[in-house]
C-alpha cells in the first residue's frame, strides 16, 4: 500500500513539472505587443544593426477582447458615438460583426480549456480509484477514505482549474495570493486542529493500531472503534466511548494487545511463609486444566515473584488467544484461586501489626490491685 501511495506521489510530481510547459501558448501565437527595438553600431562606417526582441504577452480574457472591439471603445469613452453613426446601417453591421468574430475566435481556446479540464478529471478518477482500493484492502476507516478522496480531488482538479483559468486569461494568481494569506491566518488560529490532522496522517501511514484492536492508553483499556484525522475513538469495557486526540495517541505510551496473536495474563497471589510453595503451585495449576480459553503452548506456570513483608508473592501466569477477555478472565481466576487455596488449607496472609507493651510500675500496681492483668503482647 505504501508503494502505491509513493507511485501516486511520483505521478503528481511529474504532472506538476509538465503542466506549466503545456500551459504556455504556442510560439506561433506570440504577440508582438512587447516588441523592443534597439540600434547598435560597432564602427562609425558600418550600418546600424537593429535588434528586435519579442516578449510573449499573457493570453487575454474574453472580457478584455470585447473591450478592444468598436462597441467596447464606445463604452469606455475612447470613441464618441455620433448621431450619424446611429443612422448608418454599416456602423451596426460592423459592430455586430466585431462582436461575433471576437466570440467565435475565443471558442477554440474555450474548447481546448474544457478538454484540458476533462483530462485532469480522468487523471483524478484514476488516482482516486488506486488510492481508495489500497486503503480498502488495508481496512482503513471509511471517514479517512472519504477525506483522502476529497483531498485528492481538490489537489488534482484545483491544479487543473488554476491552469485553465490562466489559459482563459483570468487573473488567478492574485486570487490565489489572497486565499493563501487567508489560509495562513486560519492555520495560526487552528494549530491544534492541524496538529491532530497531521498526527492522523502519521497514524494512517505508520499503523501502530487499527480499527478493532484492543489497546491500553493512560490506564484506559478498550477496543478501537474509529480512527479519524482528528481523534481516535475507544470503547471501554464499561461501555464508555473515549475520544482521544491523535496528538496524544502519538505522544503517550500505549500498549496494543492485538498485535501479537497471544497475550499473557498474570494473577498475583500471596501465601504465608508457613505454607508450602509446591503445594500452592499444584493447586493453582490445577485450576488451568481443561480450560479451552487458555493456550497450552506455552503452558501455564506458577513462579515466585518476590518475598514480601508478610507473604510469599506468587504469580499464576497463562496465555490467551482472545485479548478481549483478558480483564474478565483475570478477575475470574483471582476468585477461583482464593477458593482453591482455602479448600487446600493454604493460608493467604493479610497485613497485620504486633504491639508489645513493656512492664512498668504503674501496670504492676494495677495488677496487684486486681484492676488489670499485665499483657506482654497484643496481636
Amino acid at each position: 500500500m505504501l508503494r502505491r501511495i509513493c507511485a501516486i506521489g511520483l505521478v503528481l510530481t511529474v504532472i506538476l513539472a509538465a503542466v506549466p510547459a503545456l500551459a504556455q501558448e504556442p510560439p506561433q501565437q506570440a504577440r508582438l505587443e512587447g516588441v523592443s527595438v534597439s540600434t547598435a553600431t560597432t564602427q562609425p562606417s558600418t550600418q546600424p544593426v537593429i535588434v528586435v526582441t519579442t516578449t510573449q504577452a499573457p493570453p487575454e480574457s474574453l472580457y478584455q477582447q470585447l473591450l478592444n472591439t468598436q462597441l467596447g471603445e464606445i463604452m469606455q469613452g475612447k470613441r464618441a458615438l455620433t448621431w450619424s453613426d446611429i443612422r448608418q446601417p454599416a456602423f451596426w453591421f460592423d459592430t455586430i460583426k466585431n462582436l461575433v468574430v471576437t466570440i467565435l475566435a475565443f471558442i477554440p481556446r474555450f474548447i481546448g480549456t474544457m478538454v484540458f479540464l476533462f483530462v485532469f478529471w480522468l487523471l483524478y478518477r484514476a488516482i482516486r480509484k488506486m488510492a481508495l482500493s489500497s486503503m480498502k484492502k488495508g481496512e482503513v476507516d471509511s471517514s479517512i477514505r472519504d477525506l483522502l478522496g476529497a483531498m485528492i480531488k481538490w489537489a488534482v482538479m484545483g491544479f487543473g482549474i488554476v491552469i485553465a483559468c490562466n489559459q482563459l486569461g483570468i487573473p488567478i494568481v492574485a486570487m490565489l495570493t489572497g486565499v493563501s494569506i487567508i489560509g495562513l491566518a486560519v492555520g495560526f488560529a487552528a494549530q491544534e486542529t492541524l496538529a491532530n490532522f497531521i498526527a492522523g496522517i502519521v497514524i494512517f501511514l505508520d499503523k501502530p493500531f487499527k480499527v478493532g484492536d484492543w489497546i491500553e492508553v493512560d490506564g484506559t483499556f478498550g477496543q478501537v472503534k474509529r480512527v479519524t484525522f482528528r481523534s481516535t475513538r475507544i470503547l471501554t469495557l464499561d461501555g464508555e466511548y473515549h475520544v482521544v486526540p491523535n496528538t496524544q495517541m502519538l505522544s503517550t505510551k500505549f500498549s496494543n494487545h492485538s498485535t501479537n496473536p497471544i497475550n499473557r495474563v498474570n494473577i498475583p497471589i500471596g501465601i504465608s511463609y508457613r505454607s508450602s510453595i509446591d503445594k500452592a503451585r499444584e493447586v493453582l495449576l490445577g485450576l488451568t486444566r481443561n480450560d479451552d480459553r487458555l493456550v497450552q503452548n506455552p503452558p501455564p506456570e506458577v513462579v515466585v515473584s518476590s518475598l514480601g513483608p508478610s507473604s510469599v508473592d506468587l504469580l499464576l501466569r497463562f496465555w490467551i488467544a482472545d485479548e478481549s477477555i483478558e480483564r474478565r478472565i483475570g478477575y475470574e481466576y483471582i476468585e477461583r484461586a482464593k477458593k482453591a487455596l482455602d479448600a487446600a488449607g493454604i493460608e493467604i496472609p493479610f497485613p497485620h501489626l504486633q504491639l508489645f507493651i513493656e512492664q512498668t510500675p504503674a501496670l504492676a500496681a494495677l495488677a496487684r490491685n486486681g484492676n488489670a492483668a499485665p499483657a506482654q503482647a497484643v496481636n
